[in-house]
C-alpha cells in the first residue's frame, strides 16, 4: 500500500450506510492547467503622447503574499494531484535555512491505523512549529481540505457537504502564522479549482501550471505511525484499526464488476432504514433474509449499519488470542484471531461482535460457527514443487491473503465438497452458489476444516461446478459464537 492510501475518500458503497465522504471519479492528470479563468489578451490602446517632463511610471506591485507562498507550489500542486486520484491525505513541506524545500508526511507502517486528519494536522504544526522557533527551519506549509469558502473556516472537511478547499496553513519567520485556502467546487464527476482570492489570475496560473518531476521523491522527511494495542486481564492482545470497511466483502457478495455499476449502497440505506420501522406485513424481512444469507442489521445507539452473514451449523472450537477493533466502527466491529482445535490459526471477521463484545474480550476459549464469502474462484491444476515434489491429489491448504492480510482474507487450495444454487435480493438478481470447500483434508476427521462459503457467480472465472474437483481463490472468513 502506498503511503496514501489511509487517508483517501471512503468509497460510498461501503458498508457503513451513513459514510461521510462520497467519491468522486476524477482523471489522474498531475498537471492542472486549465483550472483558472484565462487572462484575456487584448490589444492596448495607444495613449497619447505624454511630455518627457509628465511621462507616467508604472508602479509594479508586489504581493509578499504571493512571494512567500510560490516557494510550496510544487506542493500545492501535488495535493491537487493527490485529490485527483481520489487521495485526501494531509501533507507538509518546510523550508532550511539554505533556502531548500523539502517534503514531510506521516506514513503507514501496518495495513491497518492512520492517523485522524485533525491529529495528523496539529501534530505537523506542533513539530514544525517547534523546529521554527529553535531555528531550525525558516517557514513551513501544512495542506489538508477544509470547510474553507473563502471565509474564516479553515476547520478539516470530515462530512461529505465539507470538502470546499485546500487549506493552506504557513509560518514564516519574523511573520505572524496565517492562512489561505485554494477553494473548489464538485460539478460533473469533475473538480474546478477557483484560485487563491489573494493572487492575481497570472499568479494563480503560475502556481497551478507548475509540472512535477515525474519519479523524484517529494518527501524525504516520514514519520511512522503505529496502530495502539494492549494486552487485557484475560490475555488478550487489543490493537486498533481505524481504515477498515467492508467494501470487499459486499463486492464478494454483489459481484466485483456489479457493484462498481450499481448503486447497491443506496439499497443498503433503504434495506436499513426500513429496518428500524416495525413491519407487521414481513416485507422487511424479505429485504434481509435469503435463506443461507441474510443482510444482518446492528442498531445501537452510536452506529447503524448492515453485515452479509453466510449462515452455517459448522463449528469450532478456537481460543482467542487477539482482536483488532475498527476505531472507524466506534468498535463495534473487529477481526479475531487464534488458534482453532488447538492446531491450526485462523482469524475472522466477527459478525456478532457488536453485541458479544464483552465475551470477545473477557472469554478466550469459544465455539466459533465459521463460514465464509469467496471473492475470487477458480479452478486449480495441480503443480509440482521447486524440487519436483509431485502434489498430491487431496492437497488442500490456505494462507493469508498478501493482498487484504488484515481482513481476515485468505488464499486457498480446496476442494469442493458440496454446493447448491442460490439466489439473493426480492428480485433474485444477485446469483450464486453455497459451497462447502474442505480447507485442511485430515484422514481421521472429513470436516477437520471445511466451511460453508458464498460465491457470486459474477466472481467465477470458470462456469461448472462439480462435486470433487479442486478450486483456488479467496475469501474472507466470518464468525459468530456458536449458540
Amino acid at each position: 500500500m502506498g503511503i496514501f492510501d489511509f487517508f483517501k475518500k471512503k468509497n460510498s458503497r461501503q458498508e457503513n450506510v451513513s459514510t461521510s465522504v462520497v467519491e468522486n471519479t476524477m482523471p489522474e492528470e498531475t498537471i492542472v492547467e486549465d483550472v483558472i479563468e484565462e487572462v484575456v489578451e487584448t490589444t492596448p490602446e495607444i495613449a497619447p503622447e505624454v511630455p518627457s517632463h509628465l511621462e507616467l511610471v508604472e508602479e509594479q506591485k508586489v504581493n509578499d503574499e504571493y512571494e512567500k507562498i510560490k516557494v510550496y507550489k510544487d506542493y500545492i500542486v501535488y495535493s491537487i494531484a493527490l485529490q485527483l486520484r481520489g487521495e485526501y491525505t494531509p501533507i507538509s513541506a518546510f523550508e532550511k535555512e539554505n533556502g531548500e524545500i523539502e517534503g514531510f508526511v506521516y506514513t503507514v507502517t501496518e495495513d491497518a491505523y492512520a492517523l485522524p486528519v485533525g491529529e495528523a494536522i496539529q501534530n505537523m504544526e506542533e513539530k514544525f512549529e517547534k523546529e521554527l522557533q529553535e531555528g531550525k527551519i525558516k517557514s513551513y506549509v501544512v495542506l489538508y481540505h477544509s470547510q474553507f469558502d473563502n471565509n474564516a473556516n479553515h476547520n478539516p472537511a470530515t462530512k461529505e457537504e465539507e470538502f470546499k478547499a485546500i487549506t493552506l496553513s504557513y509560518h514564516f519567520k519574523d511573520a505572524d502564522k496565517a492562512k489561505t485556502g485554494l477553494p473548489y467546487i464538485f460539478e460533473n464527476q469533475n473538480i474546478t479549482y477557483k484560485g487563491f482570492a489573494e493572487f492575481s489570475h497570472e499568479e494563480n496560473n503560475e502556481i497551478m501550471n507548475t509540472q512535477l518531476i515525474d519519479g523524484k521523491d517529494y518527501f524525504t522527511n516520514t514519520e511512522g505511525i503505529k496502530a495502539p494495542e494492549t494486552t487485557n486481564e484475560a490475555g488478550i492482545i487489543v490493537r486498533k484499526s481505524n481504515v477498515h470497511n467492508l467494501v470487499n466483502t459486499w463486492s464478494g457478495i454483489f459481484g466485483h464488476e456489479n457493484f462498481q455499476t450499481k448503486d447497491y449502497g443506496q439499497y443498503l440505506t433503504n434495506v436499513l432504514m426500513q429496518s428500524t420501522v416495525a413491519d407487521p406485513s414481513g416485507e422487511s424481512k424479505s429485504k434481509t433474509e435469503f435463506g443461507d444469507v441474510r443482510f444482518k442489521t446492528i442498531f445501537t445507539e452510536e452506529l447503524s449499519t448492515i453485515i452479509p452473514e453466510v449462515k452455517t451449523d459448522y463449528t469450532l472450537d478456537f481460543e482467542t488470542r487477539s482482536v483488532r477493533e475498527w476505531e472507524n466502527a466506534l468498535n463495534l466491529q473487529a477481526i479475531v484471531a487464534g488458534p482453532a482445535r488447538n492446531t491450526f490459526g485462523v482469524w475472522f471477521f466477527a459478525t456478532d461482535y457488536a453485541e458479544n463484545r464483552n465475551i470477545y474480550l473477557t472469554q478466550p476459549h469459544l465455539n466459533i460457527n465459521l463460514s465464509g464469502i469467496v471473492l475470487i474462484l477458480d479452478t486449480h491444476q495441480d503443480f509440482d514443487l521447486p524440487d519436483g515434489t509431485k502434489m498430491s491429489e487431496d492437497f488442500t491448504t490456505y494462507s493469508p491473503s498478501q493482498d487484504l492480510p488484515n481482513y481476515a482474507c485468505f488464499d486457498f487450495i480446496a476442494k469442493v465438497v458440496d454446493f447448491k444454487e442460490i439466489e439473493l435480493l426480492e428480485d433474485s438478481s444477485i446469483k450464486g452458489y453455497m459451497v462447502k470447500l474442505k480447507l485442511i483434508t485430515n484422514e481421521e476427521n472429513e470436516d477437520f476444516f471445511t466451511v460453508d462459503a458464498f460465491v457470486n457467480k459474477e466472481n467465477m472465472r470458470f462456469e461448472t461446478l462439480t462435486k470433487g474437483m479442486k478450486v483456488t481463490g479467496a475469501l474472507q472468513l466470518q464468525g459468530k459464537i456458536a449458540e
